[in-house]
């Protein structure tokens, strides 16, 4: 399976982890089949790949789409409501990324089910491996790709090379891949594809009514969906959306990331100057912290620091060299959960003090989630350039100016993104969804900033804003409370949502 990329770039791109695992195999050993004779797709009936709970009832099944749209085989759960109040119209759940894997496996699955218990959306749970993720098929690998990944580990080599390095491999992967297989394309990855996928395995599942919820990416994907529902509104089913850290074409990719990369430090300069724990580990002056943070990097990137990092999956220990941005890019995977601020904080000293394990717990995450083979960088690569135009570099040149900070660790970003060669033919469009939509946001969101929801809402007069404090990327995952109300929303679409029923 393809393991997550080191390079800078592709490290803006990770997401909110999702919840999930079990022993179950599905009643009906003899696989079945329903055909779509429209469109070519067909959805089989098989038993479950994976450990899981025997109590539970889960269909497993795969998803073909017909050769014209790639023939990919889309692995597909469904989680089975068993209560008395169980309602007909089922919840999609479209996971961030693009390339996060909806974790259907065994760990994946039982975490999800602990999820679908509390949440109790009295709802089935329908769970879909999208093009190029988790278990689908034809996968995007490429294993030099990964070879080089791993050696880099080791080196000091500037973000420059990496940049530059990581393009030509990226070409050459994209290049190899399409001469193996036609369908491994990079326009097959598109997030249009993906939202007919889905829209057509609902129909083939023969429900009449549904639901999305939608996190970080999973928006932008659920947000197509909505615009091709609008254009067959006699074919629609879709009746309410959930998007949770709005991320909405045209927003995002390399044109922002001097922005979101200035935003999600500003807010750690700030928020740990604030934070008790925080700021009695760098000063209680948001200048105190930016100042020991703009340090910690010179200081990286004069001398690196080699570490031992333990492996999750208790395969050999990882020798990675931690040098100026590898440490940023740690630390902006920190921003997204403000409880981990205290580890950039404890980390900024152990660089100070060369002290290995005041560093571990910030890197260690960092390192492990960047090998996760729940993650695919190219598919990430692929979805983006098919989804987005490439902006200026004379626009991008201008961003860079306004948030000068951190401008040696942004300016090379347009230069060597792969979108030059990967180009939207057909840009993916924004229009205001025809359904009932509740926006959520976290007021310390790094990735999908805030203002990308007031925006959107403010464009949408119909949808629902609801705004949370001193929470970042991922709502849902913060707030427990917000999650568990979510039945009201999906039950009465139309009313004012209350939030938290405490």
């Amino acid at each position: 399976m393809y393991r997550y990329s080191y390079f800078f770039l592709s490290g803006i791109a990770v997401l909110a982890m999702l919840l999930l695992a079990s022993f179950y195999f599905y009643k009906d050993a003899a696989a079945t089949e329903t055909r779509s004779a429209a469109q070519g797709y067909q959805f089989f009936k098989m038993p479950c790949w994976f450990d899981a709970d025997w109590t539970a009832e889960i269909v497993c099944g795969e998803l073909h789409a017909p050769v014209v749209a790639g023939f990919f085989r889309l692995p597909v759960v469904i989680l089975k409501e068993e209560s008395a109040e169980r309602r007909a119209d089922p919840v999609v759940y479209l996971q961030g990324g693009p390339g996060a894997s909806a974790r259907l496996h065994t760990e994946g699955v039982k975490s999800w089910l602990s999820w679908q218990r509390y949440a109790d959306i009295k709802r089935d749970i329908i769970l879909i491996d999208t093009r190029g993720t988790g278990h689908s098929k034809p996968a995007l690998v490429c294993a030099e790709y990964n070879r080089t990944n791993q050696s880099l580990l080791t080196k000091h080599t500037s973000l420059t090379e990496e940049l530059a390095l990581g393009q030509q491999l990226a070409y050459e992967c994209f290049d190899d891949a399409v001469k193996a297989n036609p369908a491994l394309d990079y326009r097959h990855f598109s997030s249009i594809e993906s939202a007919r996928d889905v829209r057509t395995l609902i129909n083939l599942l023969g429900y009449e009514k549904w639901n999305i919820l939608g996190v970080s990416y999973g928006t932008r994907l659920a947000l197509e969906i909505a615009r091709q529902e609008a254009l067959e509104p006699q074919q629609a089913k879709l009746q309410s959306m959930v998007l949770d850290s709005v991320y909405p074409a045209g927003f995002g990719g390399v044109q922002t990331w001097p922005q979101v990369l200035d935003d999600a430090l500003q807010k750690f300069f700030t928020g740990c100057a604030v934070t008790p724990e925080c700021s009695a580990v760098l000063g209680s002056a948001e200048s105190q912290v930016q100042q020991a943070f703009m340090q910690t990097l010179n200081s990286l990137r004069a001398a690196p620091i080699a570490i031992t990092i333990k492996h999750w999956d208790g395969e050999a220990p990882i020798n990675f060299l931690l040098n100026d941005h590898r440490f940023l890019s740690a630390a902006f995977a920190s921003t997204y959960t403000p409880q981990d601020w205290l580890k950039i904080a404890e980390a900024i000293t152990g660089v100070a003090k060369r002290n290995r394990e005041a560093i571990k717990p910030l890197v260690e995450p960092f390192v492990n989630q960047s090998m996760s083979a729940d993650f695919n960088s190219l598919t990430f690569t692929a979805v983006d350039c098919a989804d987005n135009p490439v902006m200026s570099e004379q626009d991008f040149l201008a961003s860079v100016n306004q948030y000068p900070l951190l401008q040696e660790y942004t300016r090379d970003q347009w230069r060597y993104q792969l979108c030059h060669r990967l180009s939207a033919a057909s840009p993916l469009q924004l229009s205001e969804p025809l359904v009932p939509s509740l926006l959520l946001a976290g007021s310390l969101d790094p990735i999908t900033p805030v203002d990308w929801a007031r925006r959107v809402h403010a464009q949408w007069p119909a949808s629902q804003l609801h705004i949370s404090e001193n929470v970042a990327h991922s709502v849902l995952g913060s707030e427990a409370c917000l999650l568990q109300s979510l039945i009201n929303f999906y039950d009465h679409p139309t009313e004012i949502f209350q939030g938290c029923q405490n």
